[in-house]
């Protein structure tokens, strides 16, 4: 099966995927007040998501955070 993991990483001992996983990205160049929104939008995003991982992570670091 596609993304199936047969190995374990050696520095973390997780499994890990035999292939990395493919990414597509669009990038989009926005300039002005748009851009202002945008930049503001993302700075929230980017805040919410590290509160999150804060809030979640685990005693040693090393287990999933959900």
């Amino acid at each position: 099966m596609a993304g199936e993991t047969t190995r374990r990483d050696e520095s973390t001992g997780h499994l890990a995927r035999d292939e990395p996983p493919e990414v597509v990205a669009e990038l989009r160049v926005v300039r002005g007040a748009e851009g202002e929104r945008l930049a503001e939008v993302q700075a929230r995003v980017l805040w919410e998501v590290m509160e999150w991982q804060a809030r979640n992570r685990s005693a040693s670091g090393r287990e999933n955070a959900a």
